[in-house]
């Protein structure tokens, strides 16, 4: 039949059936669909538990760090200086110690320093970066200072108006490394 006969057909009547449901099923789950439902539950609650004391980052069992801390009324940063001839060099982080990223480095020190073993961790941290550091400059990757040390600082400026003290923040040391 040709496609133009098709279109012109009338359209074929169909009876629709109201099925009544039965007094027995109405509001009744079954056994196995509800204990579905129960192991279901179980693991995600087992598996968000998981990732809470593992500190873990797996999206959607996230702990989101960063809205799970009070906001204090100052802000805080954490920063790399290298010591050079007894004066401190502030390194910038993806051109003096490539590939890493500024955010994930500090990242990665700062849940190094919540290990058990952490001040020695951090420190074994620092050292290699360090390394990676004095690697590229021999290599002439970049043209800072040959180093005789490293320091994480934790650096804090007062909420002022203006800013009128960026200039001026107060330093924590955290770690330090020497060669």
């Amino acid at each position: 039949m040709p496609l133009a006969e098709r279109r012109n057909d009338p359209p074929v009547p169909h009876e629709a059936r109201a099925v009544e449901p039965t007094p027995a099923a109405v509001g009744t789950i079954t056994h196995a669909r509800r204990t579905l439902v129960v192991v279901i539950a179980v693991l995600l609650v087992i598996a968000s538990a998981f990732e809470i004391v593992r500190d873990g980052d797996h999206w959607p069992l996230s702990s989101y760090s960063m809205f799970a801390e009070l906001r204090t009324p100052d802000v805080r940063l954490k920063r790399l200086y290298g010591v050079h001839d007894g004066r401190e060099v502030e390194l910038v982080v993806p051109l003096h110690v490539a590939p890493f990223h500024e955010a994930r480095l500090m990242t990665a020190l700062r849940r190094l320093g919540r290990r058990d073993d952490g001040a020695d961790a951090r420190r074994a941290a620092l050292r290699a970066i360090l390394e990676r550091y004095e690697g590229l400059r021999v290599a002439h990757e970049h043209d800072g200072p040959a180093l005789d040390g490293l320091r994480f600082y934790e650096l804090s400026w007062a909420r002022a108006s203006g800013a009128a003290n960026r200039d001026a923040p107060s330093r924590r040391l955290i770690a330090e490394v020497a060669r």
